[in-house]
């Protein structure tokens, strides 16, 4: 306990010996017996006064304090005067103000950046959405385009021939049927992709097969598939297979990946339709040994419009929407559908569902919203 006496003395002084001060002793008449000073200004020990601040001439600061001083025997015999320097004080106020106002002003900036980031962050699904709709925006009317000249083409030639025989008028006809067909497609894709996006879309919910689904569909297409010299080969499990789903939109999504594979699978290839069980899924596959897609197209060919080929898409009459189509069924219905593609090796679309249990009739992880 001394030592830390004799070094809290020890400290006491080198401070005072940092800064001006002075230290005096009165008498109870008011008399100096003594004193010890640095270099300060008189007007600030005058009068002895008890825990008092003033300034000197100079206008600093001073800590101005009286302590009554006793005889051993208890009597008051004089006081002690005390004035030390408060520029310390000041100085280490200063920087407490400075350090305050720079933790402040940081703050402000965090909090204008963290409010900024967060802001745009917000508005990104926004941003998205907005140029999701500009593009879609863009992309119908470059669509509906095409068929319109070839309309308005057709109907300006028969209207500027003086001698339209019949055989003309009637190959004019079916040009504007196919283009009026092509419109007609287009606007009722873009109907159906509208509704299922902003409710939802497909009620009507039925437990249905699936391998009556893809024998239908093979039966549809294997005209199509021979006419174009494709094999046409089914792999279907031997159980049967039930989903509770809209039975007619299913049918056109996968009618929509198999019309893809005859479209683009040169003569002598082959394409194979498989249905199967897979860890509680459904699981629909269209192979074919066509001209693949490009690995950067892959991730982008479920986008309304998209076409990994531009030119032989438009040769066959594609709108661009028909695997956008297919996702949007398959998600309705709570599955997921994948590709997996090599260039000039082909394709492979997987379709998973979770099946249906045909004696409860309720469909695993799926609750249909029916209207």
């Amino acid at each position: 306990l001394e030592s830390e006496a004799a070094l809290s003395k020890a400290d006491m002084l080198s401070r005072l010996t940092e800064e001006p001060y002075c230290i005096r002793f009165w008498t109870n008449s008011r008399q100096v017996v003594g004193y010890l000073s640095v270099p300060i200004d008189n007007s600030v020990c005058q009068e002895p006064n008890f825990w008092k601040t003033q300034r000197d001439s100079q206008g600093r600061y001073y800590h101005d304090s009286f302590f009554p001083l006793q005889t051993r025997y208890g009597v008051q015999w004089g006081s002690m005067q005390m004035a030390g320097s408060l520029s310390s004080l000041d100085r280490y106020l200063m920087r407490i103000e400075i350090a305050l106002v720079v933790i402040t002003l940081l703050a402000i900036g965090l909090i204008g950046f963290a409010s900024w980031w967060l802001a745009g962050l917000a508005m990104r699904p926004v941003q998205h959405s907005y140029q999701q709709m500009e593009q879609f925006t863009a992309d119908a009317a470059h669509e509906l385009r095409t068929p319109l000249a070839a309309l308005q083409a057709i109907v300006q030639t028969a209207l500027r021939s003086d001698q339209l025989t019949l055989e003309d008028s009637k190959e004019a006809l079916q040009i504007l049927s196919r283009q009026s067909y092509r419109l007609t497609k287009l606007v009722q894709d873009l109907l159906m992709l509208t509704q299922m996006e902003q409710q939802g879309y497909l009620t009507a919910f039925e437990l249905c097969s699936l391998n009556e689904m893809i024998t239908d569909l093979v039966d549809e297409f294997e005209a199509l598939a021979i006419a174009a010299e494709i094999t046409l080969v089914t792999e279907i499990d031997s159980s049967t297979i039930h989903v509770l789903a809209n039975a007619e939109q299913l049918y056109r999504a996968v009618a929509n990946l198999l019309s893809n594979a005859i479209h683009y699978t040169p003569a002598k290839g082959q394409i194979t339709i498989q249905l199967t069980t897979e860890q509680s899924q459904a699981v629909i596959r269209v192979k074919d040994t066509g001209i693949g897609i490009p690995a950067a197209a892959q991730p982008y060919i479920f986008d309304r419009f998209y076409r990994a080929d531009q030119e032989r898409s438009r040769h066959k009459g594609g709108t661009g929407l028909g695997l956008a189509i297919t996702r949007s069924i398959v998600q309705a219905h709570k599955g997921t559908i994948r590709v997996e593609s090599k260039l000039n090796q082909g394709s492979v679309f997987t379709i998973s569902l979770p099946f249906s249990d045909i004696k409860s009739g309720i469909k695993s992880d799926m609750k249909p919203d029916i209207k």
